[in-house]
């Protein structure tokens, strides 16, 4: 009875052991694959998994009544004595726009998650191999998200605890569409560089 024992002992120790051991070779073969994966030809996958990842945890979130944005953070004493600074240095309108902030918070949340659900349409966009995707990725960013901020308030409309907003869907929008100047801000900064780049060097072979 005793050896039966330890025989069922020793192939369940066995069982486990080779378990960790194929788990350990899958780690590995993930770590061997991450390696050796062609980044540069395969952007557009990337950004579209991330996009519909981040798109999925706007989901996740909007599903659950019980998530609010973080109030306490107010009551840091560090918080305090910023404030301190700022009033003795007459900087009391970031006082007034982080209370505006404050007081409208769910609508910053809003703002900046739909900003980065922005930033990662448009490199979704923007590295695909359709030119009018990409020669557009701007424009079809801000309409791709705004249409999934609107998906999100009728969605909100059906989950016990949340409320539908016209005044979310404005701050969605603000954020999606403020990623977008960002990206062509960069845009025109990258052009005036290389202009700038082309004369000095035209001036140095003349």
């Amino acid at each position: 009875m005793l050896q039966k024992e330890k025989l069922l002992q020793n192939k369940v120790v066995s069982y486990c052991v080779l378990s960790v051991l194929y788990v350990i070779k899958g780690l590995l073969d993930v770590v061997r694959n991450v390696q050796t994966f062609d980044w540069k030809n395969n952007k557009k996958y990337v950004f579209l998994t991330i996009t519909f990842l981040y798109a999925a945890m706007i989901f996740y979130l909007s599903s659950r009544s019980d998530i609010g944005v973080p109030t306490h953070i107010i009551k840091v004493p560090l918080v305090y004595q910023l404030r301190d600074f700022l009033e003795s240095s007459n900087l009391t309108f970031i006082i007034d726009l982080v209370e505006y902030s404050y007081q409208h918070r769910d609508k910053v949340a809003h703002m900046f998650l739909y900003f980065g659900l922005g930033i990662f349409l448009h490199l979704t966009f923007r590295n695909s191999d359709n030119p009018i995707l990409e020669k557009y990725a701007a424009v079809l960013a801000i309409v791709i998200g705004i249409l999934y901020g609107i998906s999100d308030e009728i969605h909100q409309m059906y989950v016990p605890g949340r409320t539908s907003s016209i005044h979310d869907l404005y701050a969605d929008s603000i954020g999606v569409t403020i990623a977008q100047v960002l990206f062509v801000i960069l845009l025109l900064i990258g052009l005036y560089g290389r202009k700038k780049k082309k004369e000095e060097t035209r001036q140095d072979q003349v």
